[in-house]
């Protein structure tokens, strides 16, 4: 089989590890992590590559996304069937599996965490919102103004008995990691948040590009099927 792979390249260093283990042909392209801060442009891209691999004859296109702000949400099958994780974001497709996700971070699923690809991939470190603004407070400030800035920051940082939140750093074991992972305790220290490593799993992104796609870990669209957002913790996305 031939697809073509279009993922973020917060996963490329993951991806690389497992692409060469395919038994399929996989023609890969990957997107910016800053592509996340607007997810209507983001779909947009997506779009645009899906209906270029159809035009060029691919049997699938795998999206190395989740759902990703909703970027995913409303992505039609154009040309060609899409398969992509059953997932919120690459939180869970870094831990390997949605049940995973589900059980470290149920109690408080807007966790900051990081991995080699935030840190290697742009000016985040870790995943709290701050992408979602480039620049973080600064950038608040010049565009929503000083009071405006503040309330948008503080609801965006919010802190447990007036302390931030820890940031997980999930771990692959295949990938190098020593040197991401000092930066992002850096980054966290300037900021007073404590870092808790978690061991993640290269399973998801091996069963995406192998072809393994079972229903409930993976949602696959037909031709002419469109990807819709469902409010729960397991099914997430499917098929309109």
């Amino acid at each position: 089989m031939k697809y073509k792979l279009i993922a973020c390249n917060v996963f490329l260093r993951e991806l690389r590890q497992v692409l060469g283990e395919s038994p399929h042909q996989v023609e890969a392209e990957f997107l910016e992590l800053g592509e996340h801060a607007t997810p209507g442009r983001l779909r947009e891209k997506l779009q645009a590559g899906i209906r270029a691999a159809g035009e060029a004859g691919f049997d699938a296109v795998l999206l190395g996304y989740g759902l990703c702000g909703r970027a995913t949400d409303g992505l039609t099958a154009t040309g060609v069937p899409l398969v992509l994780p059953r997932s919120h974001d690459c939180c869970g497709v870094l831990l390997g599996s949605r049940l995973r996700f589900e059980e470290e971070f149920a109690d408080m699923p807007s966790t900051p965490f990081s991995s080699v690809g935030f840190v290697e991939h742009g000016r985040y470190y870790f995943s709290d919102g701050e992408m979602l603004f480039g620049d973080g407070y600064e950038a608040l400030v010049e565009q929503y103004g000083e009071d405006n800035a503040r309330y948008i920051y503080e609801a965006m940082h919010p802190r447990l008995d007036g302390v931030l939140p820890e940031v997980v750093f999930i771990e692959i074991p295949e990938i190098p990691a020593e040197a991401a992972l000092r930066q992002c305790r850096e980054r966290a220290e300037q900021e007073g948040r404590p870092v808790r490593k978690l061991t993640g799993s290269l399973r998801l992104l091996r069963m995406l590009v192998n072809g393994e796609w079972p229903a409930d870990e993976f949602l696959v669209v037909p031709l002419g099927g469109k990807i819709r957002q469902v409010g729960d913790w397991r099914e997430i996305i499917r098929v309109e």
